[in-house]
């Protein structure tokens, strides 16, 4: 291997290999830019990509030639080795690898130490190295996928290739969070829909639950009936027994009056039984009636005896009720204290009107919104849709065209290009208008008239700059004349404009069918100028007729040029005999404005583009205005949904409580809720036939509805919590994502926009077009973003994209390298593999696209570059810069240890100089 290094190496740059997969033993020292690896088909050429492919632990699916690593070991071996040494800072990193075929087994070394493959992937990740990135390594098994992949997996790689170490990680963190986001947005619409069904559901069930209730207060009212009438029933016998416990006073009371009125009797009776002895009947009779009174008296006791322990039962009983009913009331204060709390609670909250319809009209505006943002995506995709496929394209072809005349400008005059360059970037130094050289603004309107134009024009003029202003023309002139040294000529218009200025004479006859003036556009300085020094207003231009009437037509006084078909004259008239002299030219073909454009339609398109760009630019804001009302009204609707939550939460808890309340009331039956029902058996009765009737009018109601109500109503609750979590989360990922897209977006922006003007550049000198962007149908579709190339190798045909199937083999070949090249000066990777793209290539094509590659990858700031190839064509431009790396094999080769580095150059030199001194002679003898 004979190489050459000639400038420091960069971290990443492979700085040796060693391997043996076609060779017993080879060694390759690649030089730190372009390495141009040439050899015939079958010596081994690609067994340099397989080794830096496997030996950077590479799949082998990347080579396409061998899904086992033993395959790639030489035939015959058992084992096989690679040794690559790569740059870093500070020293350098050595990776052996020592595959066997056996077992298809590998050992891995790191600077001579024994590891195993994550640490090697670890490391060759860390200097940037990518060999599954088709934008980095190519093999030649590979070269047609490049052009099969997908505008996702490009951008993708492209990323990985170019793009800052973080922009990649952006976009997977963008896509992440969209995935997340869609996740959040389906969330929250599934909960919202389930909540509106939830209340929907539960509003219809508010009036079962309310016939229930009332149903249940008829019950508990009949339950209160039915406890008071005992208690009637007692205050009846009650009443009874004090009424005949006064019958009993009364009765002892007339019992001691009879016998405090009998006592003197009875002494009378003794004295006159003792002085009379009295009759046995009067006695019997006195005796009868005493004993009847005792024994009313003693029934009168028995009776009061059992009215006092009924008493006493019922005293027992009343205990146990006012104990019972002490606990009751005990807990009732409680609640109606914790009522109190909760009305105080709610009064806080405000006197706040039902909010229900604010958020209904909310939810609608929502959805007014969202279908309006809909809307404005859909023309959003169909401006883009329009822009790209109308106004761009045809812009981009009349773009074309122009930088088509520009680039015959640079090939004919590079002075008057460079000036042209520092003009368009210094275009704010200048007060009046300037204008570009004519033959950039002349626009001819059909392509037979520009060879009329061209003839009548100087080369001189079509390549000078026009000015508005004398003084901008001197400081142009000093800029680029003076101080750049350049060769270029500047023209001020005239004053007063010419360009409006009528012919001397109409065209009638002899076959005149314009003015020169009428066949090319041109801006009114540009044409001011050329009415007043060229006069095409009044130059006529004639076909065949004019041609065969020549002599009539000179004989004219007014005409002085004049052009037929295809030959110019020129008429003098003497000023002393006024005799006519003419002279007559071939009307040569346009060199430079034959690629015509039309003006006014650039200018619609333009006028259409920019319409085009402030429509999008409105709907991106009636977006952004969407977004910011929608984050209003979400902010209002969870406001509302707050206030209506904690307001329903404190009046769902009252009414509990006040139920509870009524319950506890209502069973512990306390001499309070008893006043409120009749005190009599008899309207007791009748109110409680009319309460049974009336609850027996509420039919097909049970608890079970309630509990239904009661659940869900908790289910809202936590539906509406659950929500308004989502909803933050949503906001807060799309507050991330809005973060993500800005540091992502901006600088892939950027990086395509630099990948597009190199990659134009790249097509224009090869006198083709080409051109890359960013696309996407959706802009908040992350993941389906990708960069797409559009190219066109013939004038006849539009831009189309670069595909496996619409471009021949040569021109995808083209396109692929071309892309490549554009981001190898982007490049962050350390080196580049590309591996036999040139074939299929025309000689043309594959002429321009080497001297692109030297070119570019000849650069300092480039990155080590490995470009394979069986052939090369003659009279190739090289430079000092690349690395020639030869590859040859077969029976007659050399042993390395014989190789003579000396002895090889020397040989050639000489086999150069009689190769020249042969076609030395073959020249001189064919001159003679």
């Amino acid at each position: 291997t004979l190489t050459t290094q000639r400038h420091t190496k960069r971290p990443g740059d492979l700085s040796s290999l060693c391997f043996d997969r076609t060779y017993d033993y080879s060694v390759v020292c690649p030089g730190p830019n372009l390495n141009m690896i040439v050899g015939a088909n079958g010596t081994g050429k690609s067994s340099i990509v397989c080794a830096i492919c496997l030996g950077l632990a590479g799949k082998t699916a990347i080579l396409g030639r061998g899904d086992k690593v033993g395959l790639y070991v030489k035939r015959g071996f058992p084992k096989g080795s690679i040794e690559i040494e790569l740059c870093k800072n500070g020293g350098k990193v050595v990776i052996n690898r020592e595959i066997h075929v056996e077992n298809n087994q590998s050992l891995w070394m790191l600077n001579g130490r024994h590891c195993n493959q994550k640490a090697v992937e670890e490391e060759v990740k860390a200097l940037h190295i990518q060999v599954s990135n088709l934008c980095q390594f190519l093999p030649q098994e590979k070269v047609g996928e490049f052009a099969k992949m997908s505008k996702i997996e490009l951008l993708e790689a492209t990323e990985k290739s170019v793009g800052p170490p973080e922009m990649y990680e952006y976009h997977c963190e963008l896509k992440n969070f969209r995935n997340k986001e869609r996740e959040l947005e389906n969330v929250v619409k599934e909960r919202a829909n389930f909540l509106e069904k939830a209340k929907q559901r539960n509003e219809r069930n508010k009036h079962d639950v309310n016939r229930y209730y009332e149903k249940k207060r008829h019950l508990d009212v009949i339950e209160l009936l039915e406890k008071k009438k005992p208690w009637v029933e007692y205050e009846t016998t009650r009443k009874e027994l004090e009424g005949i416990k006064r019958e009993r006073d009364e009765a002892k009371r007339q019992l001691a009056a009879l016998k405090q009125a009998q006592a003197p009797m009875l002494r009378k009776i003794q004295e006159i039984d003792n002085q009379l002895k009295p009759t046995e009947a009067q006695i019997k009779a006195k005796t009868v009636a005493i004993r009847e009174a005792s024994n009313q008296c003693k029934q009168k006791q028995d009776q009061l005896d059992r009215k006092h322990k009924e008493i006493e039962d019922i005293k027992q009983t009343l205990k146990l009720k006012q104990m019972e009913e002490e606990d009751h009331q005990k807990r009732i204060s409680n609640t109606r204290r914790t009522i109190n709390d909760l009305k105080e609670e709610l009064a806080k909250v405000g006197d706040q009107p039902d909010v229900t319809p604010q958020i209904n009209a909310i939810n609608v505006e929502l959805r007014r919104n969202q279908e309006e943002r809909a809307k404005i995506e859909g023309d959003k995709a169909d401006l883009r849709r329009e822009r790209d496929n109308l106004y761009a394209e045809r812009l981009s072809d009349m773009n074309n065209l122009l930088n088509a005349k520009e680039e015959k400008l640079r090939d004919r005059h590079r002075d008057t290009h460079a000036a042209l360059q520092w003009l368009r970037q210094n275009k704010n130094q200048f007060t009046g208008n300037v204008h570009e050289p004519m033959m950039l603004v002349i626009n001819v309107r059909e392509h037979r008239f520009a060879k009329y134009v061209e003839t009548h024009i100087s080369f001189h003029d079509l390549r000078a700059f026009v000015f508005q202003k004398k003084d901008d023309m001197e400081k142009f002139m000093t800029e680029v004349r003076d101080k750049m040294n350049l060769k270029v000529n500047s023209i001020s218009a005239p004053e007063e404009s010419c360009s409006r200025r009528p012919p001397s004479r109409n065209i009638e006859r002899f076959g005149f069918f314009t003015y020169l003036r009428e066949m090319f556009d041109a801006p009114d300085e540009v044409m001011s100028y050329l009415c007043h020094q060229y006069k095409v207003h009044d130059v006529p231009v004639g076909n065949d007729q004019t041609k065969a009437m020549i002599k009539t037509v000179i004989e004219e006084p007014y005409l002085k040029v004049l052009y037929t078909t295809e030959e110019r004259y020129t008429v003098k008239r003497s000023f002393y005999s006024n005799k006519i002299s003419t002279s007559n030219s071939a009307v040569q073909p346009s060199q430079y404005l034959t690629i015509t454009v039309d003006a006014e339609e650039k200018q619609q398109l333009e006028q259409q583009l920019k319409d085009n760009d402030e429509r999008l630019k409105a709907l991106q804001s009636d977006a952004a205005a969407l977004d910011r009302r929608d984050n209003e009204l979400l902010a209002e609707k969870k406001h509302l949904s707050e206030v209506k939550g904690k307001k329903r939460q404190l009046e769902q808890k009252i009414s509990t409580k006040q139920d509870s309340v009524f319950h506890s009331v209502f069973s512990c039956g306390c001499m309070q809720a008893f006043n409120k029902l009749p005190d009599t058996l008899d309207e007791i009765d009748a109110m409680l036939n009319e309460e049974r009737s009336r609850a027996e009018c509420f039919t097909g109601l049970s608890e079970s509805v309630v509990e239904e109500y009661n659940r869900r109503e908790q289910e809202i609750n936590n539906l509406e919590k659950e929500l308004e979590e989502k909803s933050n989360a949503l906001n807060t990922y799309r507050q991330n994502i809005s973060e993500a897209k800005e540091r992502w977006l901006n600088p892939l922006k950027q990086l395509v926009e630099q990948i597009n003007g190199k990659f134009s550049d790249f097509f224009r000198s090869i006198q083709c077009a080409g051109e890359v962007d960013l696309h996407a149908e959706n802009e908040e579709e992350y993941d389906k973003y990708g960069i797409r190339i559009r190219v066109k190798f013939h004038s006849s045909t539009q831009l189309h994209e670069l595909t496996a199937y619409h471009q021949s083999g040569g021109e995808r070949s083209v396109s692929t390298m071309l892309y490549l090249m554009a981001l190898q000066e982007l490049n962050r990777c350390p080196f580049r593999v590309v591996d036999e793209i040139n074939q299929g290539m025309d000689p043309v094509n594959e002429r321009r696209v080497f001297d692109i590659v030297v070119r570019t990858a000849c650069k300092e700031t480039t990155s080590q570059y490995f470009f394979i190839t069986p052939k090369l064509l003659q009279n190739l431009q090289y430079a000092e810069e690349m690395t020639i790396l030869c590859v040859h094999n077969g029976p007659q080769m050399l042993s390395p240890n014989q190789w003579n580095e000396r002895t090889f150059i020397e040989r050639l030199r000489k086999h150069t100089f009689m190769y020249i001194s042969i076609k030395y002679c073959f020249c001189s003898k064919s001159i003679c």
